[in-house]
């Protein structure tokens, strides 16, 4: 569990520091989530396919992350495009190369490979680290939005708050280690 809550805050961390250095308005921002949410959920389906069609009956799963790239890579294209033909006036300019980066997709994907899980306990779990995902980078703006207007010190303005703020939210989440046990 607790590997999950440092891929979650790592990962959503990492893509908000990607985004502009201004509070990202609220559309993009949520834009962004369903984006990542929809990529771990459907690139954790996808590596199930993958794995289970394909590797395993040729006997090559070892290859498993050459696979998975391309098509986490193919996700990180397809998802934005589908969204701008959905909802035209959504802001999605900038995600596929965010998404690229996105390390929670490819590691819940390489872990959901090795484990032998159903195929509901891979939609869910892919759905809920999503959704946690999700969450993750609603915090952080808030924290970047609440630090912008708090008095703050000089020395820790920026990205030391953040990380600051970063290190409590994994304490926080790191209180649900061993709440849902296997």
């Amino acid at each position: 569990m607790s590997d999950y809550i440092l891929v979650l805050i790592s990962a959503a961390l990492v893509n908000h520091l990607c985004l502009l250095q201004q509070p990202a308005p609220r559309l993009h921002l949520h834009v962004h989530g369903l984006a990542c949410a929809l990529c771990i959920a459907l690139g954790v389906i996808g590596a199930q396919l993958l794995m289970r069609g394909v590797l395993v009956p040729l006997r090559i799963p070892d290859l498993a992350l050459f696979v998975l790239l391309p098509w986490l890579a193919l996700l990180a294209w397809g998802v934005p495009t589908l969204l701008a033909k959905w909802r035209p006036s959504w802001p999605v300019t900038g995600l596929p190369a965010l998404l690229l980066g996105n390390a929670a997709a490819l590691g819940l994907a390489l872990q959901q490979t090795r484990d032998n899980s159903t195929w509901l306990a891979t939609l869910l779990q892919g759905l809920l680290a999503g959704g946690g995902f999700w969450l993750a980078l609603s915090l952080f703006t808030d924290l970047r939005l609440r630090s912008a207007h708090a008095d703050v010190p000089g020395a820790l303005r920026g990205l030391p708050i953040e990380l600051i703020g970063a290190g409590v939210m994994a304490m926080a989440f790191s209180g649900f280690n061993g709440l849902f046990v296997q």
